[in-house]
């Protein structure tokens, strides 16, 4: 029999309730602890995580498109439709959702936006690593746990520089790796 005192932590996932095996699996994340099944450390094996600068390359290059977009599209946009450059209005808004949308579709659907496939890399699920990316995933990968890496000056985007699988902090919140893409050679 199993002492009364041990942790939750002691126990396999399997046995555990849903909500406790979340927590565990989130802490191990954080930790950077090794995966507890061996069809994951496999798996993980057969990735080859890209490192912090082909994903700041891919970062830039996305950029350099939401810019061209502006230009093109929406600064004309905005000057025939408002006052002055000093008025936010729903042009601005729109750009917003736009950038927005953008990112999560993209990484949604495909698991890249467009910087990320010039660059030959991908955002893949980590806990299931056949299936494609969740809608739910993706909004706290892209939202949520990007708003909280920039927040301490950047130190969650800088992490995956020094992170044994590459992840920043919003793959460790979402549960993904960003690898690179095995289809591209």
């Amino acid at each position: 029999m199993r002492d009364q005192s041990s942790s939750e932590a002691d126990f396999p996932e399997s046995l555990l309730s849903a909500d406790a095996a979340a927590r565990t699996a989130l802490v191990q994340g954080f930790a950077g602890a090794e995966p507890s099944g061996s069809e994951d450390a496999s798996q993980e094996a057969s990735y080859a995580f890209a490192g912090f600068w082909i994903r700041v390359g891919a970062a830039l290059l996305d950029g350099l498109f939401l810019t061209g977009i502006s230009f093109l599209i929406f600064n004309p946009l905005r000057r025939a439709f408002t006052a002055g450059p000093d008025v936010f209005s729903y042009i601005d808004l729109l750009e917003i959702v736009f950038d927005f949308a953008y990112a999560i579709l993209l990484t949604w659907w495909t698991g890249q936006t467009l910087g990320k496939l010039i660059t030959g890399i991908r955002v893949v699920n980590a806990r299931q690593h056949r299936s494609q990316l969740t809608l739910g995933q993706v909004l706290l990968r892209e939202v949520v746990g990007k708003f909280l890496s920039a927040l301490p000056l950047g130190l969650g985007y800088l992490w995956a520089g020094w992170n044994r699988k590459k992840q920043g902090w919003h793959d460790l919140i979402a549960r993904t790796y960003v690898i690179r893409d095995s289809k591209r050679t």
